[in-house]
Protein backbone atom coordinates (compact mmCIF):
# COMPACT_ATOMS: atom_id res chain seq x y z
CA UNK A 1 0.00 0.00 0.00
CA UNK A 2 2.79 2.65 0.87
CA UNK A 3 4.33 1.83 -2.10
CA UNK A 4 1.55 2.39 -4.32
CA UNK A 5 1.24 5.85 -2.82
CA UNK A 6 4.75 6.46 -3.34
CA UNK A 7 4.13 5.93 -6.73
CA UNK A 8 1.23 7.74 -6.98
CA UNK A 9 2.28 10.75 -5.49
CA UNK A 10 5.83 11.21 -5.91
CA UNK A 11 7.35 8.68 -8.26
CA UNK A 12 5.73 8.62 -11.08
CA UNK A 13 5.01 12.69 -11.55
CA UNK A 14 9.07 13.08 -10.24
CA UNK A 15 10.14 10.31 -13.44
CA UNK A 16 7.91 11.83 -15.91
CA UNK A 17 8.90 15.71 -15.39
CA UNK A 18 12.51 14.47 -15.50
CA UNK A 19 11.94 12.35 -18.83
CA UNK A 20 9.83 15.69 -20.53
CA UNK A 21 12.48 18.55 -19.07
CA UNK A 22 16.03 16.36 -20.41
CA UNK A 23 14.57 15.76 -23.69
CA UNK A 24 13.37 19.31 -23.53
CA UNK A 25 16.91 21.01 -22.86
CA UNK A 26 18.66 18.08 -24.23
CA UNK A 27 19.81 19.96 -27.44
CA UNK A 28 18.58 16.85 -29.39
CA UNK A 29 16.41 18.09 -31.96
CA UNK A 30 14.13 14.78 -32.68
CA UNK A 31 13.56 14.94 -28.93
CA UNK A 32 12.94 18.83 -28.68
CA UNK A 33 10.10 18.43 -31.47
CA UNK A 34 8.19 15.53 -29.49
CA UNK A 35 8.06 17.64 -26.54
CA UNK A 36 8.12 21.34 -28.19
CA UNK A 37 7.02 20.91 -32.26
CA UNK A 38 8.59 24.13 -34.30
CA UNK A 39 5.39 23.30 -35.94
CA UNK A 40 2.84 24.71 -33.20
CA UNK A 41 4.15 23.67 -29.49
CA UNK A 42 0.49 23.24 -28.78
CA UNK A 43 0.76 20.08 -30.82
CA UNK A 44 3.82 18.56 -28.56
CA UNK A 45 3.38 15.51 -26.06
CA UNK A 46 3.55 18.20 -23.07
CA UNK A 47 0.44 19.63 -24.26
CA UNK A 48 -1.06 16.59 -25.30
CA UNK A 49 -0.36 15.17 -21.46
CA UNK A 50 -2.11 18.20 -20.23
CA UNK A 51 -5.19 17.21 -22.20
CA UNK A 52 -5.30 13.64 -21.78
CA UNK A 53 -5.30 14.29 -17.81
CA UNK A 54 -8.26 17.08 -18.24
CA UNK A 55 -10.46 14.14 -19.87
CA UNK A 56 -9.43 11.69 -17.00
CA UNK A 57 -10.63 14.23 -14.77
CA UNK A 58 -13.95 14.54 -16.72
CA UNK A 59 -14.35 11.16 -17.24
CA UNK A 60 -13.82 10.17 -13.23
CA UNK A 61 -16.53 13.18 -12.67
CA UNK A 62 -18.98 11.74 -14.18
CA UNK A 63 -18.13 8.09 -13.20
CA UNK A 64 -18.68 9.49 -9.85
CA UNK A 65 -22.20 11.34 -10.83
CA UNK A 66 -23.18 7.69 -11.10
CA UNK A 67 -21.38 6.25 -8.73
CA UNK A 68 -21.73 8.37 -5.15
CA UNK A 69 -25.06 7.63 -3.37
CA UNK A 70 -25.74 11.35 -1.87
CA UNK A 71 -27.68 13.79 -3.81
CA UNK A 72 -25.44 16.87 -3.08
CA UNK A 73 -22.36 14.96 -4.13
CA UNK A 74 -23.42 14.13 -7.25
CA UNK A 75 -25.01 17.68 -8.14
CA UNK A 76 -21.24 18.92 -6.91
CA UNK A 77 -19.49 16.14 -9.35
CA UNK A 78 -21.87 16.69 -12.31
CA UNK A 79 -20.84 20.35 -11.90
CA UNK A 80 -17.15 19.79 -11.95
CA UNK A 81 -18.03 17.55 -14.78
CA UNK A 82 -18.93 20.78 -17.02
CA UNK A 83 -16.13 22.53 -15.26
CA UNK A 84 -13.21 19.90 -16.36
CA UNK A 85 -15.33 20.14 -20.01
CA UNK A 86 -14.53 23.98 -19.82
CA UNK A 87 -11.24 23.94 -18.95
CA UNK A 88 -10.09 21.16 -21.66
CA UNK A 89 -12.18 23.12 -24.19
CA UNK A 90 -10.08 25.79 -23.37
CA UNK A 91 -6.77 23.97 -23.17
CA UNK A 92 -7.25 23.22 -26.61
CA UNK A 93 -8.33 26.69 -27.85
CA UNK A 94 -11.71 25.05 -28.94
CA UNK A 95 -10.29 22.68 -31.54
CA UNK A 96 -7.93 25.80 -33.07
CA UNK A 97 -4.33 24.27 -33.10
CA UNK A 98 -5.96 20.89 -34.48
CA UNK A 99 -7.98 22.85 -36.93
CA UNK A 100 -5.35 24.74 -38.21
CA UNK A 101 -2.73 22.14 -38.60
CA UNK A 102 -4.98 19.29 -40.16
CA UNK A 103 -7.27 21.20 -42.48
CA UNK A 104 -4.87 25.03 -42.72
CA UNK A 105 -7.98 26.90 -41.16
CA UNK A 106 -7.94 28.25 -38.09
CA UNK A 107 -11.57 29.33 -37.28
CA UNK A 108 -13.65 27.43 -34.36
CA UNK A 109 -17.36 27.78 -33.56
CA UNK A 110 -16.03 30.10 -30.41
CA UNK A 111 -14.10 32.42 -32.55
CA UNK A 112 -16.40 33.00 -35.10
CA UNK A 113 -18.84 33.96 -32.15
CA UNK A 114 -16.53 35.63 -30.07
CA UNK A 115 -13.57 36.59 -32.23
CA UNK A 116 -11.37 35.45 -29.46
CA UNK A 117 -9.43 31.97 -29.62
CA UNK A 118 -10.27 31.07 -25.51
CA UNK A 119 -11.74 33.11 -22.88
CA UNK A 120 -8.88 32.61 -20.80
CA UNK A 121 -5.90 35.13 -22.69
CA UNK A 122 -8.95 37.78 -22.90
CA UNK A 123 -7.47 40.61 -20.90
CA UNK A 124 -5.70 39.66 -17.77
CA UNK A 125 -7.64 36.17 -17.14
CA UNK A 126 -5.00 34.11 -18.03
CA UNK A 127 -3.05 36.17 -14.81
CA UNK A 128 -6.86 36.22 -12.25
CA UNK A 129 -7.35 32.40 -12.98
CA UNK A 130 -3.53 31.67 -12.30
CA UNK A 131 -4.03 33.61 -8.82
CA UNK A 132 -6.42 32.11 -7.67
CA UNK A 133 -5.95 28.39 -7.97
CA UNK A 134 -2.50 28.39 -6.41
CA UNK A 135 -3.40 29.63 -2.89
CA UNK A 136 -6.22 27.45 -3.17
CA UNK A 137 -3.75 24.77 -3.56
CA UNK A 138 -1.28 25.94 -1.61
CA UNK A 139 -4.12 25.52 1.45
CA UNK A 140 -5.50 22.21 -0.36
CA UNK A 141 -2.69 20.48 -0.61
CA UNK A 142 -0.05 21.91 1.91
CA UNK A 143 -1.78 23.17 4.61
CA UNK A 144 -4.61 20.97 4.94
CA UNK A 145 -3.12 17.53 5.02
CA UNK A 146 -0.80 18.41 7.54
CA UNK A 147 -3.59 19.56 10.06
CA UNK A 148 -5.92 16.80 8.86
CA UNK A 149 -5.24 14.22 12.05
CA UNK A 150 -6.57 17.10 14.27
CA UNK A 151 -9.85 17.59 12.54
CA UNK A 152 -12.84 15.93 13.53
CA UNK A 153 -15.52 16.84 11.34
CA UNK A 154 -15.73 13.82 9.07
CA UNK A 155 -17.09 16.13 5.98
CA UNK A 156 -13.69 18.07 6.34
CA UNK A 157 -11.79 14.91 6.73
CA UNK A 158 -13.09 13.19 4.00
CA UNK A 159 -12.42 16.46 1.93
CA UNK A 160 -9.21 16.73 2.81
CA UNK A 161 -6.57 14.81 0.90
CA UNK A 162 -3.51 12.29 2.43
CA UNK A 163 -0.53 14.12 3.66
CA UNK A 164 1.26 11.99 0.86
CA UNK A 165 -0.14 14.69 -1.81
CA UNK A 166 2.79 17.52 0.05
CA UNK A 167 4.97 15.83 -1.88
CA UNK A 168 2.76 16.04 -5.44
CA UNK A 169 2.62 19.86 -4.78
CA UNK A 170 6.28 20.49 -3.53
CA UNK A 171 7.03 18.42 -7.26
CA UNK A 172 4.43 20.67 -9.19
CA UNK A 173 5.96 24.12 -7.79
CA UNK A 174 9.44 22.55 -8.97
CA UNK A 175 8.14 21.90 -12.17
CA UNK A 176 7.96 25.66 -12.69
CA UNK A 177 10.52 27.23 -10.81
CA UNK A 178 13.35 24.97 -12.18
CA UNK A 179 12.72 24.96 -16.06
CA UNK A 180 12.19 28.35 -15.35
CA UNK A 181 15.31 29.65 -13.60
CA UNK A 182 17.54 27.21 -16.40
CA UNK A 183 16.10 29.28 -19.13
CA UNK A 184 16.20 33.02 -17.10
CA UNK A 185 20.01 32.42 -16.14
CA UNK A 186 20.82 31.27 -19.59
CA UNK A 187 22.47 27.97 -17.25
CA UNK A 188 20.32 25.90 -20.62
CA UNK A 189 19.35 26.65 -23.63
CA UNK A 190 15.56 27.45 -23.93
CA UNK A 191 13.80 23.87 -26.49
CA UNK A 192 11.00 26.31 -27.76
CA UNK A 193 8.28 27.66 -25.21
CA UNK A 194 10.21 30.74 -24.50
CA UNK A 195 7.48 32.49 -21.93
CA UNK A 196 5.32 29.45 -22.05
CA UNK A 197 8.23 27.65 -20.20
CA UNK A 198 5.29 27.12 -17.39
CA UNK A 199 3.63 24.22 -19.54
CA UNK A 200 5.25 21.66 -17.49
CA UNK A 201 4.08 23.00 -14.41
CA UNK A 202 0.58 22.83 -16.14
CA UNK A 203 0.61 19.30 -16.48
CA UNK A 204 1.62 18.52 -12.22
CA UNK A 205 -1.52 21.09 -11.81
CA UNK A 206 -3.65 18.74 -13.52
CA UNK A 207 -2.57 15.73 -12.10
CA UNK A 208 -2.57 16.69 -8.55
CA UNK A 209 -6.42 17.28 -9.00
CA UNK A 210 -6.76 14.20 -11.34
CA UNK A 211 -5.12 11.80 -7.82
CA UNK A 212 -6.95 14.20 -5.05
CA UNK A 213 -10.65 13.17 -6.99
CA UNK A 214 -9.45 9.67 -7.58
CA UNK A 215 -9.00 9.42 -3.81
CA UNK A 216 -12.18 10.92 -3.08
CA UNK A 217 -14.64 9.06 -6.11
CA UNK A 218 -12.91 5.61 -5.23
CA UNK A 219 -11.21 5.05 -2.16
CA UNK A 220 -13.24 7.03 0.38
CA UNK A 221 -17.56 7.39 1.16
CA UNK A 222 -18.74 10.32 2.93
CA UNK A 223 -20.51 8.77 6.04
CA UNK A 224 -22.53 11.82 7.87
Amino acid sequence: MEKNLQLRYWIIPLLTLMVLTGMYFSGVEWAQEIICPTVDWELGLVENMQIALLLLIFMISVIAVIKKKLKIERIAFLLLSVFSLFVFLEEIDYGNHFLMYFKGKDNTIFSDLTGKLNVHNMGNNAKLFKRSIYPLMGILFIVAPLVRDRISNTLLRYLLPRKWIITTALLTAFSYLIPRLLVDHNILKDGGFGINIGEFSEILIYYIFFIYLYEIIFEKSYVA
